[in-house]
């Protein structure tokens, strides 16, 4: 099942059908729907050689590649040498051919008579007027990135470089067309936006029937996934585990982390971080107000999927073993369940602001994201989860996950807290709701989910 990703569809058969540009980069990790988007735009062409690179050497990866060109294009070129050779043999004859290398990490890694980038450099730059378009598509981000920096021989030479990224909540929710607003924010704060993983919902089913069947049964695929497949990229970090356990539902500051965890120093703590961020595994957060100050910079999992992962699954394993899916889910997951839904969709509400923003519906924004409160005449501090930076002033929305309406009551005591707050220039108050509201209230604005999701 293929759903969404038009943009980048379109920019891949743009780049595809124009005559001059000769490579484009696509990259992003494991399971994201990199290769599902290339051969989706390109399934109408007859000149595609698709080739998925082995963790094997380059010898054979060349004759595997000769293969392909047999029964993919009808061509009869000869296993080659080297991989020159074997695009010069292309290129004798004189057609239009579109050249995937899936997984091109492999080949970087498997050459050892010197730099595969500098080989794939030359190739690039004698396909131009060919007719040869190539493709390097990529999982592991840390490797392909470096196919961007400066000092590499690639750099600059891509007219198209897509990051495949995660779906958001919006587009997330085609796979569970059916679901109510409600149900759709707790499918994604679960299972976030991983193509793979959405197409295994089952949207006729609950939430804790999915949860048990791709995250707790034995040989879950979600559960494979992040246990075999995404721990090949953490692996690069040290700590990757001990850090993302330590996250978790939670965010936390450098200095918090470190107080956690045990044996690794501070500067390798801060590398281990950057590998981890590098590859996307957590990203670092500061609120809109205080970009410039260390201290109120927070880490998190990036991931809504490996999230659940780490905050229910990882530290019980033995436990899920002994009881089962079901005593398993009654007994570490369903007490907290609601509490793990209602802080991620606080992002659900921010990236509800910014498509908005991005179709030039908000006027003037200047950013996007939460805000950072130290009221000395409180005595109390804490943080505004989503909020809209205008010139002068911010916009507040408080975000409610609750099955029922939101209350006037409960309403009245959010705007009286935000209106407390000394030194905050408030433009607008506004509040969303995953079920509504009880009632209007003047000059308050009252998102529901039905708009969320509109």
């Amino acid at each position: 099942m293929f759903l969404k990703r038009e943009r980048e569809r379109q920019e891949l058969r743009d780049f595809i059908e124009s005559k001059n540009p000769t490579a484009a980069m696509i990259y992003g990790i494991r399971q994201i729907g990199k290769s599902s988007l290339i051969l989706k735009a390109v399934e109408h062409l007859d000149n595609v050689l698709y080739f998925e690179c082995l963790d094997s050497p380059v010898e054979e990866n060349l004759s595997y590649l000769a293969k392909r060109v047999k029964s993919q294009l009808n061509l009869p070129v000869p296993a080659a040498e080297d991989i020159i050779s074997f695009f010069d043999n292309l290129k004798a004859f004189r057609r239009n051919i579109i050249v995937i290398l899936d997984e091109y990490q492999f080949l970087k890694r498997n050459f050892t008579n010197g730099n595969m980038d500098s080989y794939m450099q030359s190739i690039i730059d004698s396909a131009k007027g060919t007719g040869i378009k190539i493709i390097l598509c990529g999982s592991y981000v840390t490797e392909m990135k470096e196919l961007l920096e400066k000092d590499n021989p690639l750099f600059n030479r891509f007219q198209l470089i897509l990051h495949i990224k995660e779906l958001d909540y919006y587009d997330a929710a085609a796979f569970y067309p059916t679901l109510s607003p409600y149900d759709k924010a707790a499918f994604y704060s679960v299972f976030g936006g991983n193509p793979n993983a959405l197409s295994l919902i089952d949207g006729t089913q609950s939430l804790a029937t999915n949860i048990k069947n791709l995250f707790l049964k034995e040989n879950a695929p979600l559960r494979f996934y992040v246990d075999y497949i995404l721990f090949n990229e953490l692996r690069k970090a040290q700590a990757a585990n001990a850090v993302m356990d330590i996250l978790k539902n939670s965010k936390f500051r450098f200095s918090e982390i470190e107080e956690k965890i045990h044996g690794i120093e501070e500067k390798n703590l801060a590398r281990q971080l950057k590998v981890l961020i590098d590859i996307e595994a957590i990203e670092k957060v500061s609120p809109t107000n205080t970009k410039d100050d260390k201290r109120k910079s927070f880490y998190t999992i990036t991931n809504n999927l490996v999230r659940f992962y780490y905050a229910y699954i990882f530290s019980h394993k033995d436990e899920l073993r002994r009881l089962g899916p079901d005593t398993f889910f009654r007994m570490y997951i369903e007490p907290s369940l609601n509490t793990f839904i209602s802080y991620r969709v606080e992002g659900i509400a921010r990236s509800y602001f910014f498509r908005k923003a991005k179709s030039d519906s908000l006027g003037d924004v200047y950013d996007i994201g939460s805000y950072w409160y130290d009221d000395r005449r409180l005595k109390k501090n804490g943080e505004f989860d989503c909020v809209i930076k205008r010139k002068n002033s911010y916009d507040i929305y408080e975000v409610k996950y609750l099955s029922e309406p939101l209350s006037e009551d409960l309403m009245n005591e959010e705007i009286k807290k935000i209106r407390d707050i000394s030194d905050l220039s408030i433009g607008r108050i506004g509040f969303i709701s995953f079920s509504g509201f009880e009632k209007i209230i003047d000059g308050i604005e009252e998102i529901s989910g039905d708009e969320i999701y509109m």
